[in-house]
């Protein structure tokens, strides 16, 4: 499962400004979130047996991963933008629900 995950991350390490995917790159962040808040739940549900912490912990993950990707956004040449954020904190509690 470990191999399976590191070429996961490998997959997506390429695009690292994905903006230039789409006109506004929203599916894009609202993909990244739903990976990362469903994995990071399926891991903590899987730990804890606990769906509400385990959706809290995944949503909260996606949520600061989405924050400081915007935040590192001007160094990698893009812009920051809240409604990137908003997508991908959206897709992350998506992607928590779905555990």
């Amino acid at each position: 499962m470990k191999i399976r995950l590191i070429i996961l991350l490998f997959c997506f390490s390429p695009a690292l400004n994905a903006q230039e995917d789409s006109d506004k790159g929203h599916a894009e962040h609202f993909v990244a979130g739903t990976l990362i808040g469903g994995v990071t739940s399926y891991f903590v549900f899987k730990k804890t047996n606990d769906k509400w912490k385990s959706w809290l912990i995944g949503a909260g993950t996606a949520v600061v991963v989405g924050l400081a990707k915007e935040a590192i956004d001007p160094a990698i040449g893009g812009t920051r933008s809240a409604e990137d954020f908003a997508y991908t904190a959206l897709g992350g509690a998506f992607g928590a629900s779905i555990v």
